[in-house]
């Protein structure tokens, strides 16, 4: 009943509704995608208004994927791996996606594996026994980060 009573929305209002929520945050193409099909936007509206944030710079995959992977890796404290898996979800170029990979340098993603790691391994009660290893390995696999930088961080017990 609530759907019937929705007002269908013009293509230019559309337009300014996508423009506001893009100005809001940076999104990218599939999430503005799925958004105007919410909004209840015919099917032949979509690309013109895609097409149209594009050329206005309201959307744009690597400002978008930079902005991801800056917040997910420095904020959230994931691994390139789950970023990278995320960002894929998203459909983003290539090109966009490693431009995004390239956002935080090594000695700092370091740092946030090795914080990472260190709080999970005082959270299971600070010594490294065998279970203790798989556990923590299970975590920060989880978190997205590959089992060689895992390793380099558990095996330098001093960086915990």
């Amino acid at each position: 009943m609530k759907d019937s009573l929705k007002k269908s929305l013009s293509a230019p209002e559309l337009l300014d509704r996508a423009r506001r929520y893009c100005a809001m945050s940076e999104q990218c193409e599939s999430g503005v995608r799925q958004k105007l099909i919410a909004w209840g936007a015919a099917s032949t509206d979509v690309d013109p208004i895609i097409a149209s944030l594009r050329s206005d710079d309201y959307l744009n995959d690597v400002r978008y994927a930079r902005a991801y992977a800056e917040s997910k890796i420095l904020q959230q404290h994931w691994g390139r791996q789950k970023v990278l898996y995320q960002l894929r979800l998203k459909h983003l170029s290539k090109e966009a996606i490693a431009e995004a990979m390239r956002i935080v340098g090594n000695e700092t993603y370091n740092a946030i594996l090795a914080d990472e790691a260190a709080k999970k391994l005082r959270s299971l009660g600070g010594e490294m026994t065998p279970d203790t290893r798989h556990r923590l390995q299970a975590f920060l696999t989880s978190r997205g980060f590959t089992i060689e930088e895992i390793n380099q961080v558990t095996n330098n017990n001093s960086a915990l």
